[in-house]
């Protein structure tokens, strides 16, 4: 099982990378996991950038994307390593999910239907996939 979160932004907050390595250290116990930061200030190589770094299912973060809670979040994801081996979460820049990236993608999943920057969405995102990995292992730190 693999699991990788695509930032299409540089992080650049210590708290965020602190806490973001800390579910992706805890992840290790269940899966393989990492985070990387497929940034260009030139957009024309954005996109090849970051279908370079996906693997396996490929799935957008987005507000429009599907809810679940977090044990529906779990059975889905286990789902997909199941079939895939691997999950590509992409996390957009302010403005979202590049345009053309959205025609590669084979879901969308959304944290909430608030707002939050795309650095806090990292934070969330690792915890969730942590609680999932937890879940599905039948580990008690989802009670």
């Amino acid at each position: 099982m693999k699991l990788k979160i695509v930032m299409s932004s540089r992080i650049r907050d210590k708290a965020v990378e602190e806490l973001t390595a800390e579910y992706v250290k805890r992840m290790g116990a269940y899966a393989e996991c990492s985070v990387v930061e497929a940034f260009s200030a030139n957009k024309a190589k954005q996109l090849p950038l970051l279908l370079k770094a996906g693997e396996g299912a490929l799935v957008g973060m987005d507000p429009k994307g599907k809810r679940f809670t977090s044990e529906k979040f779990a059975g889905w994801l286990e789902k997909k390593l199941e079939e895939n081996g691997a999950v590509t979460f992409f996390i957009g820049e302010a403005d979202g999910l590049h345009e053309e990236l959205k025609a590669h993608l084979d879901d969308t999943v959304s944290l909430s239907d608030m707002t939050m920057a795309h650095r806090i969405s990292l934070v969330v995102l690792a915890e969730q996939l942590y609680r999932a990995l937890t879940i599905i292992k039948g580990h008690p730190y989802h009670k």
